[in-house]
């Protein structure tokens, strides 16, 4: 199968996709029947307590796992119906992903980090390098290439993080809590850098967040209660967002 590089105006289409796990003979719905779409270039926060299904949700835009039924379009990939190789190769070549725990090899320093995923489809030596350097200058880390993890600050450790999801050039940029292991100063940052992402370079970007400060950043917010998307819309003020949150917490 080949993988599309052309990416359409809707770089994501969820239709009625629902996800179930079986544990000890009882099943286990994380969400029902969510349809959404998901537009280039845009910044979308996914917001809601614990065990609302918000991980989960973002597996499956992912192509890590496919839905238990309905249907999602990643570019022009069914996900549902590819192989399990296929979707591996879909997350390779068109997904970039971030960690709260940012998932740096310690032993590594940061342009080989960096070059990590391009060595490990193919790439030459010579042209992971080059493109590890470009991506981690546009983070702000082109002084940095020979350090490892652990002589960087936490938020620098991040910034490595998002230069080894968008060295891919991907399609769709994935965050689950990118900020969560960060002070407010350096969360503001990482925010404003996946902002620049999305706008700048017209690549989708999808945060699952518990930080009110990052969803207000977004462009859009969806909201997940019990497995159901209970608000899809823009995220409005700080204190609008708390209201919301709680309205729906409270229902």
């Amino acid at each position: 199968m080949i993988i599309p590089v052309h990416s359409p105006e809707k770089i994501i289409r969820a239709d009625s996709i629902s996800k179930v796990f079986v544990h000890q003979g009882v099943e286990i719905w994380p969400f029902k029947n969510v349809t959404l779409e998901i537009r280039r270039g845009e910044m979308l926060a996914i917001m809601g307590p614990s065990g609302s299904g918000k991980s989960s949700l973002l597996h499956i835009l992912g192509g890590i796992e496919p839905p238990s039924s309905g249907d999602i379009w990643i570019e022009d990939c069914n996900v549902a119906k590819l192989t399990d190789r296929d979707r591996t190769l879909l997350r390779r070549r068109r997904i970039g992903f971030i960690f709260q725990s940012f998932n740096l090899v310690p032993t590594l320093n940061v342009s080989e980090n960096v070059e990590l995923p391009l060595i490990l489809d193919g790439v030459t030596a010579r042209d992971a390098a080059s493109r590890a350097q470009a991506s981690l200058h546009r983070v702000g880390l082109a002084e940095r290439l020979r350090h490892l993890p652990s002589q960087l600050s936490g938020g620098e450790q991040q910034r490595v993080a998002i230069a080894r999801a968008l060295v891919i050039n991907p399609a769709l940029v994935l965050a689950d809590e990118p900020t969560g292991n960060l002070d407010s100063a350096r969360g503001r940052d990482i925010t404003r850098l996946l902002r620049e992402v999305a706008h700048e370079s017209h690549q989708t970007v999808v945060v699952v967040t518990h930080d009110i400060r990052v969803a207000s950043e977004a462009d859009r917010l969806i909201v997940l209660l019990d497995g159901r998307v209970t608000y899809d819309g823009p995220p409005g003020t700080d204190a609008e967002l708390v209201a919301a949150l709680k309205q729906e917490v409270d229902r």
